[in-house]
């Protein structure tokens, strides 16, 4: 493992960084439960390390987004509660950051590390579209929110990885534009080759949020990065884009066969990422 991957926020740091947003920063996180009960602070109901679920979920407030959002922290079972490396799951517009228990993550995880590879978390939070607007940035969340509640949650505070389908997907590669990603998967990612294309979904508020956002327009950066490309040939609205990414960016792991834009092609889809991410470590 790249120890670099691992260099974690010391707690007092984050706790200091934190003060400015008051005690809700980091807001409740819980063992996941059939109970419609809320989460409660995560200062009270943070288990003892020895003592941590394979999966924890909760709520936890957001300063890039303004406002509280979900968290799911999925480890593989069998492992020793200690500090693993992370990889983000960003999800499609319509979904949330649950949907990848819905995915069966938890044990797509487990036997991947069962299987031989090195165990790492999957950290996935709500994200809306992201894209955002002048009030909700979700990539500020990933950048700034994110590592402080990872550290809290004695993983590491800089993720290797990230895997992202439909808005997710877009929103993984730009992610790798970021120095310090050792692998990025994307499935079936939202992409627009000009303006026009991107104004018809009304989901940019500005061109210059696009133009920011695109990844067909930052390719010389995402080559920096080994990437996954994942598209159905059936999603004809995405499928001759991503082949066309996959060539400018030189991406090292390509799949494009049957399926659509929907659950059963991501399901089938999202295990094949995390393997390929889980080679990176």
């Amino acid at each position: 493992m790249n120890t670099a991957r691992t260099v974690r926020l010391s707690r007092r740091s984050v706790l200091l960084a934190g003060a400015g947003l008051g005690a809700g920063l980091l807001a409740g996180c819980q063992q996941a439960s059939p109970s419609a009960s809320p989460p409660e602070n995560v200062l009270q109901t943070k288990a003892p390390t020895s003592e941590v679920p394979p999966v924890v979920t909760g709520r936890n407030l957001s300063a890039g987004r303004y406002r509280e959002v979900d968290i799911v922290i999925i480890r593989p079972e069998g492992v020793p509660p200690e500090p693993i490396p992370v990889c983000i799951a960003l999800h499609g517009g319509l979904g949330g950051a649950k949907v990848f228990l819905d995915y069966g993550v938890p044990q797509v995880l487990t036997q991947i590390v069962k299987d031989g590879a090195q165990p790492f978390a999957v950290v996935a939070v709500e994200g809306g579209n992201w894209i955002g607007n002048k009030d909700d940035d979700p990539h500020r969340m990933l950048n700034e929110d994110l590592p402080g509640w990872l550290d809290y949650h004695d993983l590491a505070s800089t993720p290797f990885s990230v895997v992202g389908f439909g808005e997710g997907g877009a929103a993984a590669l730009n992610q790798g534009r970021s120095p310090g990603f050792q692998a990025v998967a994307a499935i079936s990612p939202n992409l627009y080759a000009s303006w026009d294309s991107a104004q018809r979904t009304n989901m940019y508020d500005n061109q210059a949020r696009w133009e920011r956002l695109e990844p067909l327009r930052h390719t010389m950066e995402l080559g920096k990065t080994p990437i996954g490309l994942w598209c159905g040939t059936e999603d004809t609205t995405r499928v001759e884009l991503t082949e066309q990414l996959a060539q400018k960016v030189k991406a090292v792991k390509t799949s494009f066969g049957p399926g659509g834009h929907d659950d059963a092609y991501f399901r089938a889809a999202i295990p094949e990422a995390l393997k390929f991410v889980a080679g990176y470590l």
